[in-house]
């Protein structure tokens, strides 16, 4: 491998799965806090999207901080096959 094809380390993975984690669940908090507002003050239907966010909200932020990472599709310049060179046709005296 190398290293400029490297990954990230573990724990930098980590720590970004937590972020992402924690943003989604932050939203979460804020559709549940809306809902409970808009129910009381605003339109239903704005209420009933704050609930549905904040019940499919959960869901997502577990499948995305459990996400592996993502894997290159293609290899390194230095492991790709090269055309052959070859010599040009010789001339007949």
């Amino acid at each position: 491998m190398l290293v400029t094809t490297a990954g990230k380390s573990p724990r930098q993975e980590q720590r970004e799965r937590e972020r992402r984690y924690l943003v989604t669940m932050g939203v979460r908090i804020v559709c549940f806090i809306l809902a409970i507002v808009f129910f009381e003050v605003g339109p239903r239907w704005l209420a009933a999207i704050a609930v549905a966010g904040s019940l499919i909200l959960p869901w997502i932020a577990v499948i995305a901080a459990n996400a592996g990472p993502r894997r290159a599709a293609d290899q390194p310049a230095l492991y790709r096959r090269r055309p052959q060179k070859q010599l040009p046709p010789g001339r007949n005296p």
